[in-house]
């Protein structure tokens, strides 16, 4: 195995050990533990699949479905698992991006970049 392998392992393993990191699979377990969290997000985001279906094809029904999804939006708000999930996960996204940005800059080359949220 090349040195750069080495590095790399160590590298991964010493991100697994950030508290970004730690606090992220504290959050994310939480959110497997709790049922509810899971089926109102799931709930949500068929809902918004939904909605997109329903504008692109401008079928019937799309201000119910947009109703519904802001009531389940409003619950996605309220709900603190998902909240902190969240949370812990933009946070964890953004030192990523910060780590990338500075292999970038020591490479001088944008081998990478980071991966901008869809939905947050």
């Amino acid at each position: 195995m090349s040195a750069i392998n080495t590095k790399t392992k160590e590298y991964i393993q010493a991100l697994l050990e950030t508290e970004e990191m730690k606090t992220y699979k504290k959050a994310f377990e939480a959110y497997k533990q709790d049922t509810e969290a899971q089926q109102l997000l799931k709930d949500f985001q068929e809902t918004q699949q939904t909605c997109a279906v329903f504008r692109q094809g401008g079928f019937d029904g799309l201000q119910e479905e947009e109703k519904k999804l802001e009531e389940l939006n409003k619950k996605l708000s309220k709900n603190q698992i998902i909240q902190h999930l969240i949370q812990t996960q933009d946070t964890l996204k953004t030192f990523i991006g910060d780590l990338v940005g500075d292999i970038n800059k020591g490479i001088n080359f944008p081998f990478a970049q980071p991966r901008k949220s869809c939905c947050g």
